[in-house]
């Protein structure tokens, strides 16, 4: 211990009961220890390992009558000691400590900068109690359209003016969880109000300070506002684009609805010339009829696969669930196409197990799935080639049903293409078959409203192999179908 003071210092001081609670503190004390106030334990502020000699000093100067010093650490701020000449004295029944701050020049000088960093920030700084604001920088006074802080100070009643009224609530209700410990730091967005009433985005930190002794709130804030309009324009325009879709697919249901009804009649009437029900007519116009009849039917498959996926797209397609066999599937669907393969010289397969459960779906979905899958293989292999069906099931993986060719194959690109709606991959052979481009998105929507998923693997000039993957809950277990 020693009594002896440094020649360059600035005293703080405090007065303390015999229970070590500050009594009185002055503005340094309150600056060293950053907001000190009456009231406070005093020596709570100590480091753990100085506590008991402060302890000892403090009664003995209010016992005895004798001052002392001793170098002691302090805790400034979170984790930061600083080691302080602190004094113990009798003050009548109390005892009053001194502080002696050797680097006064440091300490104003840190002071000054934080003042120039806070003052010069691009971002708007305020300091707040409940009631009123303690302090503002320019940019925050500028950001509301006032040309300096004390203007915009002034020309306010409370410090909730300046917030638009729909968001006090908020601001407040951060307030109150910061004061009571319960948010450290708050982010969250609000509105200012600019001086001419517009409403201002902003975004802010705020975190709990001890301001010139009062229990207080800064908030650094940033004006989001040219960003809050970008969200905006993008929400309106997806809003936008999801009406013009709902409006797209109720236009396309309506008008597959109403060319399905002249389509029905060329078709029936074509029908009635080609078999001459009425009587003979020239080979020519046979042919004719003919011709009309096959453009009819590939219209009428073309508004069927738009109504479906108008119907998928609008979510008013419902399963109607029945038990089937992927094997009498496959040997329907084989029917279907079988003409077609044969005219294309084209070789059908199938490998499907014998113990091969049965699959829970929607009987049309599944035949139009399958279909499609063997009508593209087929329409897409060369003379020559092979379009095989296979199955197989596992109780976790659930039930898979592929087709595979060895046809044109697919890019990564082209994939993408064909599984849009409307995509028609650009080839010498596709070229050759008309479509609309909606036979494997419709395939996908019908899988995913089965819970399913389709996959497509393609190697351009190897083959594709299209997979559709029913999850397990749709495997009928042959115990329950035997119940």
């Amino acid at each position: 211990m020693q009594n002896d003071r440094p020649m360059q210092t600035e005293r703080a001081e405090i007065v303390i009961d015999n229970a070590g609670i500050a009594l009185t503190a002055d503005g340094l004390a309150a600056r060293l220890l950053e907001g000190l106030a009456p009231g406070a334990s005093l020596f709570d502020r100590l480091h753990p390992e100085d506590r008991d000699v402060a302890e000892m000093l403090a009664e003995r100067a209010l016992r005895e009558g004798k001052s002392a010093s001793a170098e002691l650490r302090w805790e400034r701020r979170s984790d930061r000691w600083s080691r302080l000449r602190t004094g113990f004295s009798l003050a009548g029944n109390c005892v009053r400590v001194t502080l002696d701050y050797d680097d006064v020049a440091k300490l104003r000088r840190a002071e000054e900068q934080m003042r120039r960093v806070v003052e010069g920030s691009a971002q708007g700084i305020v300091v707040r109690t409940h009631n009123e604001v303690l302090y503002m920088n320019e940019s925050f006074a500028r950001l509301l359209g006032y040309a300096s802080q004390r203007e915009c100070i002034d020309s306010q009643m409370h410090i909730n003016s300046l917030i638009h009224p729909d968001d006090v609530p908020l601001v407040m209700a951060h307030l109150e969880k910061r004061i009571r410990g319960e948010e450290v730091v708050s982010h969250y967005e609000f509105r200012l109000l600019h001086r001419d009433g517009t409403p201002i985005w902003v975004e802010t930190h705020a975190a709990n300070v001890n301001w010139n002794g009062k229990p207080s709130s800064l908030s650094w804030i940033s004006d989001i506002s040219e960003r809050k309009a970008m969200e905006e324009e993008s929400r309106r325009s997806k809003e936008a684009a999801e009406y013009a879709n709902r409006t797209k697919t109720q236009f396309l249901a309506n008008m597959s609805h109403e060319l399905r009804t002249p389509l029905n009649a060329i078709l029936g009437f074509s029908e009635v010339i080609a078999n001459e029900m009425f009587g003979p007519v020239g080979e020519k116009y046979l042919g004719y009829a003919a011709d009309i009849h096959k453009s009819g039917r590939h219209l009428l498959e073309l508004v069927n696969d738009v109504l479906d996926l108008s119907k998928l797209e609008a979510g008013k397609l419902e399963l109607r669930e029945t038990e089937l066999s992927v094997p009498a599937l496959v040997a329907d669907c084989f029917t279907l196409v079988r003409s077609r393969a044969d005219d294309g010289h084209v070789e059908l397969v199938a490998e499907i197990p014998r113990d091969l459960p049965q699959l829970r779906a929607d009987a049309r979905a599944a035949k139009q799935l399958l279909l499609n899958f063997l009508s593209n293989a087929v329409k897409f292999t060369p003379e020559g080639g092979q379009v095989r069906v296979a199955a197989n099931h596992d109780m976790q993986a659930g039930l898979s049903l592929s087709v595979s060719d060895t046809g044109i194959g697919m890019s990564d690109a082209e994939i993408e293409i064909a599984l849009s709606p409307f995509g028609q991959i650009d080839s010498k052979l596709a070229r050759k078959h008309v479509g609309t481009g909606l036979g494997l998105p419709i395939c996908r929507a019908l899988l995913e409203l089965h819970g399913g998923a389709l996959a497509v693997s393609s190697t351009p000039n190897v083959g594709t192999t299209l997979t559709a993957q029913f999850p397990p809950h749709r495997i009928v277990r042959a115990r329950a179908r035997a119940l």
